[in-house]
């Protein structure tokens, strides 16, 4: 199971001293576009200022009735809260866990304070998640187009396409196709399908054998990196086999 270190955190946690007044902190947190903010005092992390933590300072003096304190008279000190630290010895569910109930979480990384917020977290799950489930809608896509252009003699076509003299196996039904499938049924049944692909059979062949050596590598795990896809052909194969 991956753990915390296997994920790439990139962001430095920038800190401010204990001392330093409210306002101060929070014209660093606007002009750098922080939402939250370390505190250190004689060097150690001692917790995280967030614009929440501050909103509810300023509540509670002015229920204890010094809310006439102005922000620069008012320290970082007062509005910190705990820094929410996680080992990188943590199975990497734990993140989810942590950040289902805080906005960020804080790693010690090479030495430095690294912070994880659930922005950022929603944001390397969109890159990770974003390729598969392209190629899930360009495969439910086809298998529609498949079905608009055969009805219900689908099954009956393709175990006479794909019959025991085919390189192929015979899949038993559109759900059992794989991309190769796809790319030799369109062309073979070119006839049935040249309206609606606009008299393009090469770059249609071309194009689902592409999207199928994709899907291969992405789901018997022979990528390291789902960022080295082609995204833009996956979006273009999405978007034309929908309009279709």
């Amino acid at each position: 199971m991956y753990t915390i270190a296997d994920l790439p955190i990139g962001n430095t946690l920038q800190t401010v001293e204990y001392d330093l007044g409210l306002e101060s902190a929070l014209r660093q947190m606007s002009e750098h576009s922080y939402t939250q903010i370390g505190v250190e005092r004689d060097g150690e992390l001692v917790g995280i200022v967030t614009y929440r933590s501050v909103v509810r300072t300023l509540l509670a003096f002015h229920q204890l009735e010094v809310g006439h304190k102005t922000l620069d008279k008012i320290s970082v000190g007062a509005a910190v809260e705990d820094a929410h630290t996680i080992s990188e010895d943590e199975n990497l569910l734990a993140i989810f866990d942590a950040l289902a109930e805080y906005t960020y979480i804080v790693v010690d990384r090479d030495d430095e304070w690294r912070i994880l917020t659930d922005y950022d977290l929603l944001t390397r799950l969109k890159q990770m998640l974003e390729p598969f489930l392209l190629i899930e809608s360009i495969e439910m896509q086809l298998r529609k187009i498949f079905t608009r252009v055969f009805g219900d003699a689908l099954s009956e076509q393709l175990a006479e396409t794909f019959d025991e003299e085919h390189l192929l196996p015979t899949p038993a039904s559109i759900e059992h196709c794989s991309y190769a499938h796809y790319a030799q049924f369109i062309s073979i049944h070119w006839g049935e399908f040249e309206s609606l692909f606009d008299d393009q059979q090469d770059v249609i062949r071309e194009l689902v054998l592409e999207i199928g050596d994709m899907r291969n590598q992405l789901f018997h795990f022979r990528v390291d990196d789902p960022d080295e896809f082609d995204r833009d052909l996956l979006r273009f194969g999405q978007s034309y086999f929908s309009s279709v």
